[in-house]
């Protein structure tokens, strides 16, 4: 079997609206209150922070997934697979923080004693992400910040709004690494339910491949069938196979897109052992078939998950 998807390392069709989006400006941090406009699994350049301020819901990463809910912040690495869920779709408030990878690195310059760079003091030991539960005072100065950069960077737009920002940059990310290094604050820790879900989806994107049926999930988690798919609809907003499906879809419009396999084989590598059936479900999810993708995306560049 391939190494796990949702890891570094495998390819993926790049959210190229971010990716512009960095190119245009290393920075950028933006308070959002419409509903998730974002609704497939995708991976970019730069790296992402998360600050989730009013709402529930669930983010996947790689092939972890953590709760969402006010005082939540989460930090994805450069090209790693991920995608937030609301779990109502009511009010839904967050700061998304997209910081380039060359801005990034000055940063790093900044500090030549860390090793492995500022980034790698954000994220948990050989994953792609980490999940920081702040308390309300640390919230507050959390969005204090990222309220400054959206400020600063507005406001500066024409002349050097990424140094104006750069400040707050910088408080915000030592902030994180210190909680990195620290134990979990009272009540931080994930709940039972919310550890057994993250099993669950890691076991998905580690076997997306093959031929998986809710039977194969009972017989590895202790969970009955019904509470199984009323806590990942719960938490995820949608069911499992709707997750699985998109997961593979994903994972074959990357196929697609970066390799010149056969559609046979993209589909086969992508966990649809019926071809018909993988046309028809590519189809409606991408809005065209396996080739017509193909020919659309030729010549544009993938990313890692």
């Amino acid at each position: 079997m391939e190494e796990a998807a949702g890891r570094v390392g495998l390819p993926c069709v790049a959210d190229e609206v971010t990716n512009r989006m960095l190119a245009e400006r290393p920075v950028h941090c933006e308070l959002r209150t419409a509903p998730l406009g974002q609704k497939t699994l995708h991976a970019h350049d730069g790296f992402e922070i998360y600050g989730l301020l009013r709402g529930t819901g669930a983010y996947i990463a790689g092939d972890r997934l953590y709760p969402l809910h006010a005082g939540t912040i989460t930090v994805i690495r450069p090209q790693v697979i991920h995608r937030p869920y609301s779990s109502d779709g009511r009010e839904f408030h967050r700061y998304v923080l997209s910081l380039s990878e060359a801005y990034m690195a000055g940063i790093d310059a900044l500090c030549p004693g860390v090793p492995g760079g500022i980034g790698s003091l954000l994220t948990e030991p050989g994953c792609g992400s980490s999940h920081f539960f702040l308390s309300v005072p640390q919230m507050a100065k959390a969005q204090g910040l990222l309220g400054d950069m959206e400020r600063a960077l507005k406001a500066d737009a024409a002349r050097c709004g990424e140094l104006s920002a750069l400040r707050s940059v910088a408080e915000l990310l030592l902030m994180l690494a210190d909680l990195q290094g620290q134990p979990r604050a009272a009540g931080a820790e994930r709940s039972e339910n919310e550890r057994l879900l993250g099993d669950v989806l890691a076991y998905l994107v580690a076997h997306y491949q093959e031929d998986l049926h809710i039977e194969s999930l009972l017989r590895q988690f202790p969970i009955s069938r019904s509470r199984l798919f009323g806590m990942f609809k719960a938490h995820t907003g949608v069911t499992i196979n709707q997750f699985l499906t998109e997961y593979r879809i994903e994972r074959a419009k990357a196929l697609l897109a970066g390799t010149s396999l056969p559609v046979t084989e993209v589909a086969q590598r992508s966990g649809f052992n019926d071809l018909s059936h993988f046309h028809r479900i590519f189809r409606r999810q991408a809005g065209n078939t396996p080739l017509q993708y193909r020919s659309r995306t030729a010549g544009r560049e993938t990313s890692a998950f």
